[in-house]
């Protein structure tokens, strides 16, 4: 069974477009089936100690992935006729210091990934490239198993997306470029010194936030097969999770970002998109903050996409006042050393055109490029469906510090 899975997967890596890539990835299989049978003779050895000099774990990982393609619309059930089939590769390390921020979420694996997968049908919807930093939460650890769950979100490449000459029905996407979302479950099990076997449930979703449309995005759920090679001979340690001090620490933060969007699969014309956003946050502990804050919006799209534009007969003319609105918000942000996860709910003030919705969604990434200096990747959304993708720099200004 598995040799008919590695070479259905090589059949579906070899489309014409892929052929400079396909010695590669044949090689990259051989490589992880070669690991994952060939570990127990070449190190037979396992490990006895958690003592551990050395509080830093790295690790590489290689799976193979096989899994359905999960239709949300109903024009893509007629297109799809095969499986879903991937390789991922991952590169991570564990830091088992209790003076980290690590220790208080249990001591969390973080690191990159890249992932190759295709979705049913490789002459409509074509394959996937995607690269990635992820969190892997523990959920249970010992010294020897470990069973996690992992959000990833990163930056993703179509081959084959919508053309109007060359392939119309793709509904999928219509850009090259997408932005990538990842969760999974996996179960990793140390068989020797260097080696653990690795297993995984993992579903995708790629998709271009409406940068161009159609864009329905794609979903894929796939279960993973791989081997993990540890760097560190020493087994897994086991330290109690630290629990984070409370603080009265109070801040604000100014950020501005910028993107473009199409507001119809029928207008064609990419417009600009921007905010400013300063949200005042107050520190519960050094893992989390709650914040309230003010949104102003700049959306050339927003008329377009918020008004029935296509029943208009193209007559409406908007102007500057149309694309200004404002909105009050709630935040939750988590902390991972420099890097911020955030997810806000806001409520529109004042706008000069109907929404959606009365609230919208908002959640992304900030990190920390110095001090105060901040870079932004967020996504601007109605419920339901993706308004833009947003980029951009902020600063943060602390006027309240715990005490030393």
């Amino acid at each position: 069974m598995l040799q008919s899975t590695i070479k259905h997967i090589i059949f579906l890596l070899s489309s014409q477009h892929q052929n400079k890539l396909l010695p590669t990835l044949k090689n990259l299989v051989c490589y992880i089936v070669a690991c994952c049978f060939g570990t127990l003779a070449l190190h037979s050895q396992t490990p006895t100690s958690t003592d551990n000099a050395k509080p830093e774990h790295t690790y590489l990982g290689a799976k193979l992935h096989g899994g359905i393609v999960v239709p949300h619309h109903v024009n893509m059930m007629y297109f799809i006729e095969d499986f879903s089939g991937g390789l991922e590769l991952t590169y991570s390390r564990a830091l088992f210091s209790p003076d980290s921020w690590e220790s208080y979420f249990n001591y969390p694996e973080i690191g990159l990934g890249f992932y190759y997968g295709t979705f049913g049908n490789k002459d409509i919807f074509g394959s996937g490239i995607a690269i990635y930093p992820f969190i892997n939460y523990n959920i249970h650890r010992s010294p020897k198993l470990s069973i996690k769950n992992r959000v990833s979100m990163g930056i993703g490449y179509a081959t084959k997306p919508f053309d109007i000459e060359t392939n119309t029905y793709n509904t999928v996407f219509s850009s090259h470029l997408n932005a990538y979302i990842g969760l999974d479950i996996s179960l990793d099990y140390r068989i020797s010194n260097r080696f653990s076997l690795a297993l995984s449930a993992t579903l995708t979703h790629l998709s271009n936030g409406a940068a161009r449309k159609p864009n329905h995005g794609v979903n894929t759920f796939t279960a993973g097969f791989g081997t993990k090679y540890h760097f560190n001979e020493a087994l897994t340690p086991i330290l109690a999770q630290t629990t984070p001090p409370n603080s009265e620490h109070r801040e604000i933060i100014i950020v501005g970002s910028v993107g473009r969007s199409q507001s119809t699969p029928y207008n064609t014309t990419l417009y600009w998109n921007g905010s400013l956003s300063i949200n005042h946050l107050w520190y519960l502990n050094e893992k989390r903050a709650i914040g309230l804050g003010y949104d102003q919006f700049y959306s050339e799209t927003a008329p377009h996409s918020w008004e029935a534009y296509e029943d208009s007969n193209g007559d409406i003319q908007f102007s500057s006042r149309h694309y200004l609105f404002n909105a009050l918000f709630a935040s939750y942000n988590v902390f991972l050393g420099k890097t911020t996860l955030f997810v806000n709910i806001g409520a529109y003030l004042h706008t000069n055109i109907d929404p959606p919705q009365p609230v919208y969604p908002r959640m992304g990434i900030r990190h920390y490029l110095g001090k105060n200096l901040i870079a932004n990747f967020s996504v601007k959304a109605s419920f339901f469906r993706s308004e833009f993708l947003e980029f951009g720099l902020g600063y943060r200004i602390n006027y309240k510090r715990d005490k030393q």
